[in-house]
């Protein structure tokens, strides 16, 4: 509560308040008098935040050995009790008694994660238990006597909220809320969403295992068990998950076996920060029975006297008793051997379980403790579950050889609690939005967080509202931002290590995700201890190794390697690219393998400045090349804007500028036209500036551009400007017979002709174009890629069309399986979409509406995979149609939004086309009305544009607006 309540009026209200908080935060620790009130000045006897006094004695006496573990180090100097040695003076500056060096301490603020698994308020804790009392030394039972009314329930949270009743959890994991807190009318949401609670989910097994070995315990067997994990990952819920299960277990059995009491499960919790006091871990769990079980408790204490004093400080010797055990050593075993003793007498009467969280930072008296308690409780009703961040478990070694101990002896479990499933985050999202969110956001939620509970929930807070995850931009939010939450937790994480270290560990986050050993000895400079730091960033659980790759280290969630880049300057970024990308091209003799091309472009281009242009832009352009020959063509259109951007960065008077300009604006547009369309305004923009630097390269016509600029006038419904060009295309083809001017020319004209309705004429220049485009294909010609399509499958497709409205349905039907044979192995995805098309349209003339929906949900799927926008569209209308067809509402909308997407891409080719299948798609739903405004658009377009041919009476769409506007409507536009 003190953390909570301090970065929450520092945050939202710009109040600095460390000081007296931490002051009031160490009274409450310490259960001094009256430390809930307002002070005008320091109390005499008493310590104020940085002085000592009477409770620092406290403090020595309860701490025998001089010292603790890393982290865990007192504000003050202790003042000794009596019976404490002298301890040599370099252990006293470590505050450390054991002869080990003290390793640095953790920095007192505690992270959105602490916040929940190590710095929750007393009132908090209890509240958890839906009905537990909270005492004031902060542990909690959960079957006590007294009543819940008084205590002081904290708000809710979206990752830790109490359960209403047993079988309703809550949370969604052992972590803090996200940073935009819920309201407590609105508990386990995101602000503004669904009045839900997180399920529990993706933990039964484990669930399942602890209970079982709680059960054992309290049977009289004695168990520990240890839950081990980062931090947000689970482990206080499934605490919470465990204790009703407990709860109901014990009541059955004392209602099977009168003579035997239920159990009492209480909770006690490890605190960050300064002025804990050493055994807080136990103080908590005396104190708190002997609240439950005064008499009981007073009972079992009673032979020990004052050996509990550094636990319970209230039971020190008074004036005049007996005198100190002179040997610390000794008077510490007696102690523990004392709570140990107290603890399993108590058990005996009533089971007992204890929760233990936060283990890793627990002070090393209290891990001597739990060492020989965990002993001594075997053949005990006593179970103890304890959890801890293992990471910080592996960096200290003291808590990891305490607890090793602990949890290796016979009666012992360890789970080790690692992401949810993609199934268990879908059902957090389920919980938080409601249903219908798309898999590509759950698998972003999933793969972002690592299946991480809290990363999840702080990912949702991104969006503020958890229904926002149905935002068109919601992958982008998720996949571009580190929520504040996430980025607290790991810079206490950054904190703890050297500054070396963090320098090799944003080299490797430069390099990415996965980390190559060589390179990186390779980049680093001589004050990069590169051994060194990935050994300490293995052990604080910020890298991992890849058991099958040796030489290969990758980072264990991909925010930790994006929080380190963010805290790079951009100029410390960009310099350790330019050595990423040095030490790629260097290491194998200047030459950079296929497999490193774009990975060295990568890293040249976000050097930027710090790598000269004329070096970059090489590597830009192989990374280009090779993108396409992989057919990832939304690769090869980034590659392509990045090095136009770098061209106008060459120095003015650079020979190579312009042409270098006009070859990367013609590639642009050929690959925009191929994944937009032609008709995309960007496109033809590009090529036409390719194009006009004709003039100044003194270059020739480019029959490739041409044929680009001609495609893009037919596909924006241009028909007469579009014969401009092919026209040049048929002179370029008379004069030096070059394949794509044959070609474009007689596949231009054969589009016109075809729209036109001049059916005859356009049937010779197609054939003619199939004959050519076959022939060259035997000679060896590739022209797929300055035709943009192969030309076969390009020709063939408007001789399908042109042979079927002519009647010649055999002819049609071959030339659709040629289409198929062509595409199906090795194709291009825009050729195989083509062919698809095709197929799909002509099943639809012919009233197959399976094979129409198959062939263009197929078609659909291929454009997807490989980014072609204007083939989704185009078979998106087919597949509505065969849906439609079949019965299914959900056509018509598919049909309506491919529609809007043809519209915005400047789509008008075979608009006329796609409207006849919409009306009657329409027409077979019911809709007549809708169906004759459809007609009544396409006669308006083929009015506008001359497409005369989707009025030919072969069309079945025509047939059915004869019946719905009658014949004369259709006659008057076919005749004008």
């Amino acid at each position: 509560m003190y953390e909570r309540t301090r970065v929450h009026l520092d945050e939202e209200f710009g109040v600095g308040t460390a000081a007296e908080l931490r002051r009031v935060r160490t009274a409450i620790l310490r259960q001094e008098p009256g430390a809930c009130g307002p002070t005008a000045a320091p109390r005499p006897g008493l310590p104020d935040s940085a002085g000592t006094g009477p409770g620092a004695a406290v403090n020595a006496a309860a701490r025998p050995d001089g010292g603790e573990a890393a982290g865990r180090t007192e504000p003050h100097p202790p003042v000794r009790a009596a019976q404490e040695p002298q301890l040599p003076a370099e252990n006293e500056a470590s505050g450390r008694s054991d002869g080990r060096a003290a390793t640095p301490v953790r920095p007192l603020t505690a992270t959105a994660a602490d916040r929940k698994e190590g710095l929750q308020d007393v009132a908090g804790s209890a509240a958890r238990q839906g009905g537990g009392a909270a005492t004031t030394d902060g542990a909690v039972a959960t079957r006590t006597t007294a009543g819940p009314d008084h205590v002081h329930r904290t708000a809710p949270t979206a990752a830790d909220s109490p359960p209403a009743a047993p079988a309703s959890p809550t949370s969604a994991a052992d972590a803090p809320a996200p940073e935009n807190r819920t309201s407590p009318e609105t508990p386990g949401a995101v602000p503004d969403g669904p009045r839900t609670q997180s399920p529990f989910t993706g933990r039964n097994e484990e669930l399942e295992r602890l209970t079982a070995a709680a059960k054992c315990a309290v049977a009289g067997h004695g168990h520990v068990a240890g839950v081990l994990g980062p931090a947000g990952v689970g482990k206080t819920r499934l605490l919470l998950e465990l204790v009703p299960r407990l709860e109901a277990a014990g009541a059955a059995q004392a209602g099977t076996d009168p003579d035997r009491a239920d159990l009492e499960v209480i909770w006690s919790h490890c605190f960050l920060g300064e002025g804990v006091p050493p055994y807080w871990l136990w103080t908590q769990i005396l104190r708190r029975l002997s609240t439950t079980r005064p008499d009981a408790f007073r009972e079992a204490a009673k032979p020990f006297g004052a050996l509990l004093a550094p636990l319970m400080p209230e039971r020190a010797a008074r004036p005049g008793g007996p005198a100190p055990e002179s040997d610390w050593g000794q008077a510490r075993f007696l102690t523990h051997d004392a709570v140990c003793e107290v603890l399993l007498a108590l058990a005996t009467q009533r089971p007992l379980v204890l929760l233990l969280e936060d283990l890793h930072w627990a002070d090393t008296a209290s891990l001597d403790l739990l060492r020989l308690l965990s002993t001594r409780s075997r053949g005990h009703p006593l179970g103890i579950v304890l959890t801890a961040r293992e990471y910080e478990v592996e960096s200290d070694a003291t808590l990891r050889r305490m607890l090793s101990e602990v949890l290796r002896g016979p009666r012992t479990e360890t789970l080790r609690l690692g992401g949810l499933s993609r199934h268990a985050v879908a059902a957090l999202v389920v919980a938080q939005a409601g249903p219908g969110v798309d898999a590509e956001v759950v698998e972003v939620l999933h793969r972002r967080s690592e299946g991480n509970p809290y990363f999840v929930m702080q990912l949702l807070s991104l969006l503020g509202d958890a229904r926002s995850l149905r935002r068109p931009d919601a992958v982008d939010v998720l996949l571009t931002r580190v929520p504040t939450g996430v980025r607290e937790a790991l810079h206490q994480r950054f904190a703890a290590l050297p500054d070396t270290v963090l320098c090799v560990l944003r080299l490797c986050a430069v390099i990415g995700t996965e980390i190559d050993t060589d390179l990186l000895d390779l980049t680093a400079i001589d004050s990069e201890p590169v051994t060194e730091a990935l050994e300490s960033a293995i052990r604080a659980g910020l890298l991992g190794e890849d058991p099958h790759h040796p030489e290969r280290l990758h980072f264990t969630h991909a925010l930790v390697q994006e929080t380190l880049i963010d805290e790079l300057t951009r100029e410390d970024r960009q310099r350790l690219h330019a050595r990423v990308a040095e030490g790629i091209s260097t290491r194998r003799l200047g030459r950079v393998a296929d497999e490193e091309i774009e990975r060295v472009a990568h890293h040249a281009w976000h050097a930027k400045s710090a790598m000269p242009t004329a070096e970059t832009l090489p590597l830009l352009l192989r990374a280009a090349e090779q993108a396409e020959q992989q057919l990832a063509y939304e690769q090869v259109e980034t590659w392509l804007r990045r090095a136009v951007h770098l061209v106008g960065l060459l120095p003015p008077g650079d020979p190579s500028a312009a042409s270098l300009d006009q070859r990367l604006h013609i590639q642009l547009g050929q690959v925009l036209a191929t994944t937009r369309g032609y008709g995309h305004a960007e496109a033809e923009t590009a090529l036409a500036r390719g194009r006009a630097l004709n003039s100044v390269t003194r270059s020739p016509e480019d029959p490739s551009v041409l044929w680009a600029l001609c495609a893009s006038d037919l596909v924006t419904g241009r028909y007469d400007t579009s014969r401009r060009y092919s026209g040049l295309l048929r002179e370029l083809a008379d004069r030096d017979g070059q394949p794509v001017a044959v070609l474009g020319a007689a596949y231009g004209e054969g589009i016109v002709l075809h729209v036109r309705g001049q059916l005859r004429q356009s049937l010779a220049e197609l054939e003619h174009g199939v004959a050519m485009a076959d022939g060259y294909a035997l000679e060896g010609h590739s022209l797929a890629r300055t035709f943009q399509h192969d030309p076969r499958v390009s020709c063939r497709s408007y001789n399908t069309f042109t042979h079927w409205l002519l009647g010649d349905r055999e002819t049609a039907t071959a030339r659709r399986r040629e289409l198929l044979r062509l595409t199906e192995d090795d194709s291009r995805p825009s050729d195989r979409s083509f062919a698809l098309y095709v197929d799909a349209v002509v099943a639809a003339w012919e009233g197959d509406a399976e094979t129409a929906r198959s062939s263009g949900a197929e078609g659909v799927r291929v454009a997807d995979e490989h980014g072609l926008i204007y083939w989704k569209a185009m078979l998106g209308m087919l597949e509505g149609w065969g849906l439609t067809c079949s019965g299914q509402e959900d056509g018509l909308a598919l049909m309506h939004s491919c529609l809007a997407e043809l519209r915005n891409s400047r789509t008008h080719l075979r608009r006329p086309l796609h409207l006849g299948l919409l009306g009657q798609a329409q027409h077979r739903a019911g809709r007549t009305e809708d169906a004759k405004t459809t007609f009544h658009a396409l006669l308006a377009v083929i009015t506008r544009r001359g497409e005369r041919v989707y009025l030919h009476p072969e069309l079945p769409a025509t047939r059915l607006l004869h019946d719905l506007l009658g014949r004369g409507a259709a006659e008057s536009v076919a005749a004008g």
